[in-house]
Parts: structure tokens; C-alpha cells; sequence
């Protein structure tokens, strides 16, 4: 047994967390009963104080005792993998991202998904739809978004495949080139001028060209989100996992920046909690500068050091997943890019569309 000074603002959950003690109550019982009647301990709340603390074989045997009474706050998966059944990834959800310049609002773009899924062999195979698109809250009728949109849906659904261990190894059109060409060309009767006629002609090269059909839908931040290296990312000993490396496309038309990621997995909030949470937080560990990820032929190479010109910027997401079937429920993501003494941030949400989801975050990631 020791004497521990608490942080300020550190709580009991924290203070466990630390200690690698799996319930907040066994160790406020642990101090309530070696310390002074004075000195008892009540609620959460213990920032600043001296708190009795257990050994680590002490530590051991409160958590086997918590184990037995089926009380520990942390659900920890077998051999540091949670087994997530991606098949239940099939739904339809709401996406949102919001740009902010200096903590100010520019725009907020929305969208609905939706993933159905086809069969399972050695791979999972899903259909993808996206509809529904607004801009700050309305559906947008300006003649470029129009045009966008019904060429989006000459386009869809997209068959997508991912493996076992959750990465997308394919997309393909499940509509054949020459009736989506067709379609395209019935596009062009709603739009008279030049710029129409070449963008339509663009996504019929596009169309015909299966890698740049892969390429083009794999590389989204959404996709990362769904099916990134997150889901592989395996638990140490405790709540950590070890530090990986992974690509989101966070910047509009720039190429993906390379991350270094680690994974935590969030103590229950209460016994009866029915959502797992995993947080992630990254730094770029990115060598090229902003102005590189717009090149084409910047391809991020392994082994080349960052210096005082690659990108600054920082991620961090919150996963969401059903206790119960491991089933993903919500995420949302936030990018913070330093450029000059400017902080331009991105969230990233997804959310399952059901209606008896009514999980509902208490903190801001």
C-alpha cells in the first residue's frame, strides 16, 4: 500500500486507469477502508487529494475479485483484436463534414450512404449508394452540384470488397460501362454549355478505366474511416495499442497525408454500458509540404525525415460500436492543419441511421 497525491484534475477513473485497476469502486473502497474516518472517499471527485493506493499484487487480486463480480469497466478483446463482423456494417448512415477557418464555420456538407450487403466468401462484398446531398443545410441547385449529382446516380451503387481484416481491396461499377456512357449522354440534354459537356466526358473516361475506378472511390476520407487500418490496430497489455502508420485524405484534391496513429480503448461509463469506444490520435509524420500533397507525382515514400516544411497538422477520432455484436455505430473524426498562424479544422461524422440509436457523446474529441 501507498500514498498517492492526486492531480488536481485528475479523477478516481483516471487515477484507476493509471494503476491499471479495472473498477473506479474497488479502489475507493480499498482507501475508505485503510484510511482515516476523516479521509473517506465519496463520488468521483478527488483532485488534489492523498489517496491510499494498492501494490501491484494487490492490484492483481482486486481486479481478479472484479472480474469474478463481472464489474470491470473495460472490455478487453481476446488476444488484443476485437472480432468486428463487417457484414454488420450494412445500413444506411448520415455523413457530415464541417470546415471551420480560426474555430469559424465556412461550410457544412451532408450526405446519406448506404451499404448493403451481398455475400460473404473469403471477402465481404457490399453495394454503395450516396444520396441526399446538402450544403449548409439545403440541397444545393446550382448547376455544377446538379451536375455532380446526376452523374452520381448514373454511377451507383458501387460495389465494394474488403477482406477479412476490414481493408477495401476493390471497387468496381456493378453497371456496365456502355449503359452508364448511355446514361451520361442523356445527362448532357439537361446542360447546354461547354463546361457540362467536358465534365461529362471526363466520367465517361473514368467509367472505362476499372483502376481509375478503384483509385478514384477508395481514396476517400470516408472509406478510410469505414475500412482503415484502424480496425487491425491490435491492443498492447493494457488500453493502448502500438503506434502504426496509415493515410487519410483530409485535404480536398491533395493526395492522402501519412499519419502515426495509436489507439485507446474508453473505460465504460457505467456498468451498463452498451457501447464500446475507441479513441485514436495522430500526428503527421509526413515529409512533404502542403503545396507537395497537390502534386501528382508526390507519392509519399517511405524513410525520407520531415523538416521544418512538411505539413503540421494533427488527427483524432472517436470510434463508437455496439457492445453487444461489435457492430459500428458512430465516428467522428477532427483535422487540425497549422498553415501560417492560421488552424484550419475539419470534423468528419457518421452516424447509424436507426431509430432506437440514441447514443449520444458527452465529451468533444
Amino acid at each position: 500500500m501507498m500514498i498517492n497525491l492526486v492531480r488536481p484534475d485528475q479523477t478516481l477513473a483516471e487515477l484507476c486507469d493509471e494503476l491499471r485497476l479495472e473498477n473506479p469502486d474497488y479502489l475507493r473502497d480499498f482507501h475508505n477502508k485503510n484510511c482515516h474516518p476523516t479521509e473517506r472517499l465519496e463520488g468521483n471527485s478527488i483532485g488534489g487529494k492523498q489517496i491510499l493506493i494498492p501494490d501491484k499484487q494487490q492490484i492483481a487480486e482486486i481486479n481478479r475479485e472484479v472480474r469474478k463480480n463481472n464489474e470491470s469497466f473495460y472490455d478487453f478483446p481476446v488476444n488484443g483484436r476485437f472480432p468486428f463482423v463487417f457484414d454488420l456494417w450494412e445500413g444506411t448512415y448520415q455523413i457530415s463534414q464541417t470546415t471551420y477557418l480560426n474555430n469559424e464555420i465556412k461550410n457544412v456538407y451532408e450526405q446519406k450512404i448506404r451499404l448493403d450487403f451481398e455475400i460473404k466468401s473469403t471477402n465481404y462484398h457490399f453495394q454503395f449508394t450516396a444520396f441526399d446531398f446538402r450544403k449548409n443545410g439545403e440541397a444545393s441547385d446550382s448547376k455544377a452540384s446538379t451536375l455532380s449529382e446526376m452523374c452520381m446516380e448514373t454511377i451507383y451503387p458501387i460495389r465494394i470488397t474488403i477482406n477479412s481484416q476490414g481493408e477495401i481491396i476493390d471497387a468496381e461499377l456493378t453497371k456496365k460501362p456502355k449503359q452508364i456512357a448511355s446514361e451520361l449522354e442523356k445527362v448532357k440534354e439537361f446542360f447546354e454549355d461547354h463546361f457540362a459537356s467536358d465534365y461529362i466526358e471526363k466520367m465517361k473516361k473514368i467509367v472505362e478505366d476499372p483502376k481509375e475506378v478503384s483509385r478514384k472511390f477508395t481514396n476517400t476520407l470516408l472509406n478510410n474511416f469505414l475500412f482503415g487500418l484502424f480496425y487491425q490496430a491490435k491492443l498492447g497489455d493494457w488500453t493502448t495499442s502500438q503506434t502504426y502508420n496509415d493515410f487519410y485524405p483530409w485535404i480536398l484534391d491533395a493526395q492522402p497525408i501519412c499519419f502515426e496513429l495509436q489507439n485507446t480503448l474508453c473505460p465504460k461509463e457505467n456498468l451498463d454500458d452498451e457501447f464500446i469506444k475507441i479513441k485514436q490520435k495522430g500526428i503527421s509524420c509526413d515529409y512533404r509540404s502542403l503545396e507537395d500533397l497537390f502534386l501528382t507525382d508526390s507519392e509519399y515514400q517511405k524513410d525520407i525525415s520531415t523538416s521544418e516544411n512538411s505539413i503540421d497538422c494533427e488527427h483524432f477520432a472517436e470510434y463508437v460500436f455496439s457492445r453487444k455484436n461489435y457492430s459500428l455505430q458512430r465516428i467522428e473524426g477532427t483535422f487540425l492543419n497549422f498553415v501560417n498562424e492560421n488552424v484550419e479544422k475539419e470534423i468528419f461524422l457518421l452516424e447509424r441511421v436507426i431509430d432506437n440509436f440514441e447514443y449520444t457523446p458527452n465529451t468533444t474529441i
